[in-house]
């Protein structure tokens, strides 16, 4: 079942959205329930439980996913700042 990351164009809310075959609801932001083209789809990274991943897979997974952490976190600030002014 594949969870959705999205962020809200409308408050910079970043949120996850679990997905079922039998789901029918749309995803809302969390925050301000914003909806449709007022959220971003999020590009995330997959977990996975497989024992074949390399140790240099799992080191440049864990890089990738720290620089989008920090690169969100880059974004939710400026976001901030830019509607505080």
């Amino acid at each position: 079942m594949p969870i959705f990351e999205y962020k809200c164009r409308k408050c910079g809310k970043i949120f996850e959205h679990f997905v079922l075959p039998t789901t029918v609801e749309v995803a809302a932001c969390p925050a301000c329930h914003a909806k449709g083209k007022n959220l971003e789809q999020m590009i995330s990274l997959f977990g996975t439980t497989s024992e074949g991943a390399t140790e240099r897979q799992r080191a440049y997974i864990k890089k990738e996913s720290k620089k989008m952490q920090y690169e969100q976190r880059q974004a939710e600030i400026k976001h901030a700042h830019d509607h505080d002014h």
